[in-house]
């Protein structure tokens, strides 16, 4: 290490005490490369933290943005058959992000604050909503068990999957 001329068999030079294993020849470049290596581990997961949806999958994560898809003027109508209901309606996507809607919430509210029940219907045929645009949709709610005339359906999109990305199968 030092270029001072020492006895073959020694394992520690006299001169400036640095270990003459092999690996003690490599000592000085292993502490710049752990130095390296430690440092790319940090700056990965520093991006990992301020950039999450970039390392996913299957694409952004949709709860932050669930506001951007606003369910509106929708309407709430009889099936064929007697006690069997569907719900109808239009899903604008506000934000910058394409959507594929799965499964809507539907509360059904008597008034302001009187919660009567609330269903998860799945859409049969998820469809993707673009950024800034709307999309029309029907979904079958099945049997209903209120009497009230004065119930309010209120909808909101509560499954939705990046529309960058292909459909999962079932």
């Amino acid at each position: 290490m030092c270029a001072e001329t020492i006895n073959a068999a020694a394992k520690v030079c006299p001169f400036c005490r640095a270990s003459q294993t092999r690996l003690g020849h490599w000592g000085p470049y292993l502490l710049v490369a752990f130095s390296v290596v430690l440092m790319l581990a940090v700056v990965g997961l520093a991006c990992a933290w301020v950039f999450p949806d970039t390392f996913r999958s299957e694409g952004m994560n949709f709860v932050p943005h669930r506001e951007q898809l606003v369910v509106s003027r929708t309407s709430l109508e009889r099936g064929q058959r007697k006690p069997d209901f569907w719900l109808g309606g239009y899903i604008t996507n506000t934000g910058n992000c394409p959507w594929r809607v799965e499964e809507l919430e539907v509360r059904l509210m008597e008034g302001e604050d009187k919660l009567v029940d609330v269903y998860h219907p799945k859409i049969s045929e998820p469809f993707v909503v673009q950024p800034h645009q709307e999309q029309a949709f029907r979904v079958e709610l099945g049997r209903l068990a209120f009497t009230n005339i004065g119930i309010v359906a209120r909808v909101r999109v509560q499954t939705a999957t990046d529309g960058n990305f292909p459909a999962k199968p079932d």
